[in-house]
């Protein structure tokens, strides 16, 4: 068990530097060979203190990675949780009713929302808070003394729908294509001649014997809900990870952008890693 765990512990880090390398192969190409820039990735001149633009208030690079992450992880609090909890409950439930095509239905309210209603969900907020403080976003400068910071996870809840959206279509997909795969094979037909039940079959013999197949699909919707909160938090200028990244490739910022690069990989990569620990496919 141990050997295990420093092994995936060990592919985990090698993992790492290989993203960190090649974003700043990636940032280097883009600004000095595409932009023109006058100065390298590697140079100490490159880095200086953080512009304002990025921080309301006076930060240090660690300050600023922290305050964000902070708010990254409040939007993942509630839309990882949802989406496994939605994907996984109405995948089942539409693998159970494999007949009716019921997965297609269950993820289709899920999929539409993250498409066009999401968009328009976003734009809509975005105006109202315009009107309301006039600025876009969440910009109000309205600041928690006292007591606990609920005005910081209402707007994370208003954050995570669009990106809980998407990744629940997917999983409730994910899921049932699973479950629908293990109850079509040839087994299945055996059990009914001997006089079992389909729903006997279903959760006795279909779920247990896909447990591993399921579990591999713990950590698949990380990277596409990572993808969507920099795009939603940008649109409505919440101080995230995701923003932080978008910020930075406007300014030219190499900080911002190799520390939102590198720790959007790292949550991707935690993830991953837990799910290669507590996978039973991954111990066989």
């Amino acid at each position: 068990m141990i050997r295990h765990v420093l092994q995936r512990l060990l592919i985990a880090v090698i993992r790492f530097l290989a993203v960190g390398f090649a974003v700043l192969v990636l940032m280097e190409f883009s600004f000095v060979v595409m932009g023109e820039a006058e100065r390298h990735v590697w140079s100490p001149e490159a880095y200086g203190v953080v512009p304002p633009e990025l921080a309301p208030r006076p930060l240090t690079w660690e300050g600023l990675i922290q305050s964000r992450a902070a708010g990254t992880a409040r939007v993942l609090v509630l839309v990882i949780p949802s989406v496994l909890l939605i994907g996984y409950s109405w995948g089942m439930l539409g693998a159970r009713l494999r007949r009716y095509h019921a997965a297609r239905l269950l993820a289709a309210p899920f999929a539409a929302f993250a498409c066009v209603p999401g968009f328009w969900f976003v734009v809509l907020v975005a105006i109202v808070s315009f009107f309301h403080w006039q600025r876009p976003g969440f910009a109000n400068d309205l600041v928690v003394e006292r007591g606990p910071d609920l005005l910081a996870w209402w707007h994370a809840a208003v954050v995570a729908l669009p990106a809980m959206a998407g990744g629940a279509a997917w999983q409730i997909r994910a899921v049932a294509a699973v479950l629908e795969r293990e109850t079509a094979r040839p087994w299945v037909r055996g059990l009914f001649v001997a006089g079992a039940n389909d729903e006997e079959i279903f959760y006795g013999r279909a779920i247990p014997r896909a447990a591993s197949s399921l579990a591999a699909l713990l950590d698949r919707p990380v990277a596409a809900i990572l993808g969507s909160l920099v795009v939603v938090e940008s649109a409505f200028r919440y101080p995230g990870l995701g923003s932080l990244l978008v910020e930075s490739v406007r300014l030219g910022s190499y900080p911002g952008i190799l520390l939102a690069s590198l720790s959007l990989a790292l949550i991707v990569l935690v993830a991953t890693l837990l799910r290669e620990l507590i996978s039973p496919a991954s111990r066989e």
